[in-house]
């Protein structure tokens, strides 16, 4: 079993974690899943964000997130 891997805001504060293939506010709520890259809202609609690398961008291509 893996770690979760914790996920910073690009101004360095922690943000969520990942876990497998969900993704979790610090809080523990789950937030995202993930698939094929891209960070699906568990509420449904289109996908949020997508992971390239360490880097996790909005879906029009701005930095967001990096894994620490």
């Amino acid at each position: 079993m893996s770690s979760p891997r914790w996920i910073f805001s690009v101004n360095g504060q922690p943000a969520y974690y990942q876990d497998g293939e969900y993704v979790y506010s610090k809080n523990g709520t789950c937030e995202f899943s993930v698939s094929g890259g891209w960070w699906h809202p568990i509420r449904g609609g289109a996908p949020a964000y997508y992971l390239s690398e360490n880097w996790i961008f909005t879906s029009d291509g701005k930095p967001a997130f990096y894994f620490g």
